[in-house]
């Protein structure tokens, strides 16, 4: 595409291994990210530490990837609603992918924007509700690169969008469909078991938003769906001995099971495209116990992905960040200012 003026849009995420040898580095990547694990004195050893990690995690980690095929589809899911998100803006923007842990990283991304004549930037983490080790880190490294390569081109931020009406709308609309394919008589026995990304308990004690922003998110899907529909919050991909959020995703289900309850609604609402937590451990990994322990019908909605209600709602949300004139209040560089949980 040749060069002109336009808004640059970044969509970031956290990325996925392309090939089975791709899994080792990609790990090491995430380990080694000071955002999203914190180690005490970690800038003397934490590189050494994520390669021991990685090192040891790669073969289990290859055989999962390989059940899904072998590899993540994160990017191209990503690139797919980049262009629906630049059909839905309209002219003057431009989108881009950058992915945290993988490839296209952010300073190529940024090469890119700048070569192809980029005025402005607006950042839009692909991560629905906002935590320092997620948005926080892509957002750090975005300022990072940009000071260096164009420190004069203006950054904007949707910094997050937990409560966006299309993004309920979407999780809300798949809920009654899950609801319509279970048995009538059985329909008001079910659950809807909400799962999200876990994180460790320490940071949510220090001040990071995400487990309010989740609640947030529950809270206005469940606003709109039909009350006295019972629901439960639990959260999964626990990566560290330390403790995590909780329940956990596998407990959840394993009450659910002793309960008695025969059809469970899982509801992945953390995240926007499927990738490893979603197709192989709630697909997979959460399901097979969960079937085995009673539970009849294991529902699991498929994230929005490049849905017409989540891509109107974020390019509403892409221009509003945009015309702002300056960053939101919930966009600051520590990553934990934000009016949803003041």
């Amino acid at each position: 595409m040749p060069s002109s003026p336009h808004t640059a849009v970044v969509l970031m995420n956290l990325g996925g291994p392309a090939s089975l040898d791709d899994v080792e580095p990609f790990l090491y990547n995430i380990f080694s990210d000071s955002d999203v694990i914190q180690l005490p004195l970690g800038f003397l050893w934490q590189k050494r530490f994520a390669r021991k990690v990685a090192r040891s995690r790669a073969p289990e980690s290859r055989e999962i990837y390989a059940r899904i095929g072998g590899r993540s589809t994160i990017v191209e899911d990503t690139e797919a609603q980049g262009r629906a998100l630049e059909q839905a803006l309209g002219p003057g923007y431009r989108t881009y992918v950058a992915m945290r842990a993988w490839k296209p990283s952010t300073e190529e991304t940024v090469e890119r924007l700048v070569a192809a004549g980029a005025t402005g930037v607006v950042a839009l983490p692909m991560y629905p509700q906002r935590s320092r080790s997620t948005s926080g880190s892509s957002m750090r490294e975005l300022r990072r690169v940009l000071k260096k390569r164009a420190p004069g081109l203006p950054l904007h931020e949707v910094c997050c969008f937990p409560e966006t009406p299309g993004f309920l709308d979407g999780w809300a609309a798949a809920v009654r469909e899950a609801l319509s394919q279970i048995p009538e008589e059985r329909r008001a026995a079910a659950r809807v078991l909400f799962s999200a990304h876990g994180l460790p308990q320490k940071l949510i004690d220090s001040g990071d938003p995400y487990l309010r922003h989740v609640q947030a998110t529950v809270r206005g899907v469940m606003a709109r769906l039909p009350d006295g529909l019972p629901h439960v919050l639990a959260f999964q991909s626990r990566a560290t001995r330390a403790r995590w959020l909780e329940p956990a995703t596998e407990d959840a289900l394993e009450s659910l099971a002793k309960e008695g309850v025969k059809d469970v609604i899982v509801v992945p609402i953390a995240f926007v495209t499927e990738h490893v937590e979603t197709l192989y451990e709630l697909d997979m990994l959460l399901r097979e116990p969960a079937i085995a322990a009673g539970i009849e019908g294991y529902h699991r909605v498929r994230t929005p992905g490049a849905s017409e209600a989540l891509i109107g709602s974020l390019a509403e949300r892409v221009r509003a960040a945009r015309d702002a004139g300056a960053d939101p209040l919930c966009s600051r560089p520590d990553g934990v200012a934000c009016p949803i949980v003041r």
